[in-house]
């Protein structure tokens, strides 16, 4: 019985000190995750970019129902400007569209994105920037 007692005791402490190290390797800038490669990223990009229906309206190359993904890039590529905050809800929309363009997408950021994380969100920039960059070779 006592060595049933100690041997729970050692693995007690043994797990303390186990959790001491993944909170010290946390603590120490020790990445929990690693972060998604290129690659990942438009992949994730893509699959998001179709699930959350923004292939609905904006297409590859052309007009749809609101302007291309390589209009969009060109836009904010030339104005230095940040899509992820607009995607956010951060600021306003640069690209030239109507009034009733930009309350359908104040809707969908407002609907589809609102629950998104900074990496999704991340990952639909770099997955639009890529198929930009691919359109103008």
């Amino acid at each position: 019985m006592r060595l049933f007692i100690f041997l729970i005791v050692i693995l007690i402490l043994n797990s303390c000190n186990s959790d001491k190290k993944l909170k010290n390797d946390s603590e120490n800038g020790v990445p929990e995750r690693t972060e998604l490669s290129q690659d990942s990223k438009i992949f994730l990009g893509n699959r998001l970019f179709s699930e959350k229906t923004c292939i609905t309206c904006h297409a590859i190359d052309s007009k749809k129902t609101a302007p291309s993904v390589v209009d969009i890039m060109h836009v904010y590529k030339e104005n230095n400007a940040d899509i992820v905050s607009f995607l956010k809800g951060n600021s306003k929309p640069i690209v030239d569209t109507t009034a009733s363009q930009v309350a359908i997408m104040q809707a969908n950021i407002d609907g589809f994105l609102k629950e998104i994380t900074d990496e999704e969100l991340d990952a639909i920039a770099t997955y639009m920037l890529h198929v930009d960059e691919l359109n103008n070779k």
